[in-house]
Order: structure tokens, then C-alpha cells, then sequence
């Protein structure tokens, strides 16, 4: 009886383990596990933290360091259509924005412009290495390498406007008037300004109002307020229009302060005028729309 009952607990284990073996090998290979990450960023993605990439059908690789409070980035343009595909071996959190910083659960992208991707640790920090590519929409998909096929875009849906991003071309060159396209596009200047002033670049931020506007107070002044700000939640940024020295752009912008107060900024109308000396814009005034 005894000889039997060990045999049958023997047994009993080896099932068990064939069953735990079987299902080990039955996961997913390079899934970003979502259920582990937030649906939207909690770390600031630094403007110095960010690459640009060219991407294509064929496949590029980026490596790099992540945590959970450190970001890095990639940006990349796309066409309407377009089919992003990555490959990665880590456990990543992988986020992507459209142009106009909308976060995107579908590896088809909406617009034509300028994309950014950022990436996160999921606890602690860990190394990666990412395998990108762009499927044109009119061609064959093509696999990021012979021995295994792409794995599409997997991220989580955003519940509300993303904390932090870094960039966008918020409308279509055809939407808007451009007679000089070598100058920088107004909605980049605005949601870079704004993460200056994230990074308390105030000597950067002030040259970039015009004389009239850096007439309303001193210097000082000026840095004090933004030193009560603790975070600028930027949200959609949006070009309403532009011809060869004004522009017109709406901002969502949030201000969270020191004293944990938050309000949104309700003068999100932003005029801005072309100054051909530093060849840059500048923002001249802020009205609520």
C-alpha cells in the first residue's frame, strides 16, 4: 500500500509538472505586458531624453536604459496608413502619441506627421533592446527578422489627456498656410517652450516672448510665478492658423502648483509673430478663445 501511494504522488507531481511546462510554452514571446503598465506615462519625458529616428520597412534597433520615473524616447515621421510594427525581449511599457498627442492603441497610424514613442520600465529599471519598423499600407508587411514574425503595436488605451509629452505636428501641412516651410512649425514651439519651462530654462523661455509681452512684469517676477508652478500638464496642441509672420495656435495647458492647487489655463489662445533676427517665433499674447 505504501509502495503504491508513493507511485501515485510521484505520478501526480509528474503531470503536474507537464502541465506547468506545457503552459510556459505556450506563452506569448515580446509582449509588453499591459496589464502591468499605466495607460498613460507617470514620468516626465525630457526633451534631452529624446531621439530622433528614420524608420522604414526596414528594421532599425534601439537600446537603451529605462525606470519607471525615467522615460527615453524616439521620434519618427509616418503617413497616414502607415503600419507600425515593433520586436522587443524585455518587459517594457511602450507608449505612442499621434501628432496631435493622442495616444494610440492601433499599430495603423491615423495621420501624416510627426509620431513619438516612449518607453518606461515597468518597476525598477531595466535595459532593452527595441526592433522598429514602418510598414508602408500599399506593401507587403515584412517580419523585423527570418526567424520570427513582428509583433503589432501592443499599449494600453489612454483614459484622459496624456501628463507629459515632448512634440507634435498638430495639423497636416495642406490645413494650414504655409509661404515658408523651412520655419519651424508654431505647435513644436509652443509645446517646447512649455517643456522648458518644465525644466525651469527661464533665460531660454523669456527671450522667446516678444518686447511687448516681456513688457507685462520684470524678470523676476517672471521666474518667481513660474517657480510657484510645479508642473505644466500640456495637452493638445492645435495650429488654427499661420501665414509668413503670425501664427495662431490653441494650447491645453494645466498648471499644477506648489501648493497643490491646479487650474487650467483659460488664455490658451496664443499669438505668435515671426522674428526674422533670432529666426524664430515668439509669442506676442494670450487671450482666452
Amino acid at each position: 500500500m505504501r509502495i503504491f501511494e508513493k507511485h501515485r504522488r510521484i505520478f501526480l507531481f509528474s503531470l503536474s509538472l507537464y502541465f506547468l511546462t506545457a503552459c510556459s510554452q505556450n506563452q506569448p514571446a515580446n509582449q509588453v505586458i499591459t496589464s502591468q503598465c499605466p495607460s498613460q506615462p507617470t514620468a516626465i519625458l525630457e526633451t534631452n531624453n529624446v531621439k530622433p529616428i528614420s524608420l522604414s520597412s526596414q528594421a532599425i534597433t534601439e537600446t537603451g536604459m529605462v525606470t519607471n520615473n525615467k522615460s527615453l524616447g524616439y521620434t519618427f515621421t509616418a503617413k497616414s496608413g502607415d503600419k507600425l510594427v515593433y520586436k522587443t525581449n524585455q518587459d517594457i511599457c511602450i507608449w505612442i502619441y499621434t501628432p496631435d498627442n493622442q495616444l494610440i492603441t492601433n499599430p495603423i497610424l491615423p495621420l501624416d506627421g510627426k509620431y513619438t514613442v516612449q518607453l518606461a520600465a515597468i518597476k525598477g529599471f531595466t535595459t532593452f533592446d527595441l526592433a522598429l519598423e514602418l510598414e508602408d499600407n500599399n506593401t507587403q508587411a515584412v517580419n523585423l527578422s527570418s526567424s520570427s514574425s513582428s509583433t503589432p503595436l501592443e499599449i494600453t488605451s489612454p483614459t484622459s489627456t496624456p501628463t507629459k509629452t515632448i512634440t507634435a505636428t498638430p495639423v497636416k501641412t495642406s490645413q494650414i498656410n504655409r509661404k515658408n516651410s523651412t520655419k519651424q512649425d508654431p505647435g513644436d514651439f509652443i509645446r517646447n517652450h512649455y517643456l522648458s519651462l518644465n525644466n525651469r530654462n527661464y533665460s531660454q523661455t523669456r527671450n522667446e516672448l516678444s518686447n511687448k509681452y516681456k513688457s507685462y512684469g520684470t524678470y523676476s517676477k517672471y521666474k518667481k510665478w513660474w517657480n510657484s508652478v510645479k508642473k505644466i500638464k500640456i495637452g493638445k496642441i492645435k495650429v488654427v492658423n499661420q501665414n509668413t509672420n503670425t501664427a495662431t495656435v490653441d494650447a491645453e495647458l494645466s498648471y499644477y502648483m506648489n501648493n497643490g492647487k491646479i487650474f487650467p489655463d483659460t488664455s490658451n489662445r496664443i499669438y505668435l509673430i515671426w522674428s526674422k533676427n533670432s529666426n524664430t517665433w515668439l509669442i506676442d499674447k494670450k487671450i482666452k478663445p
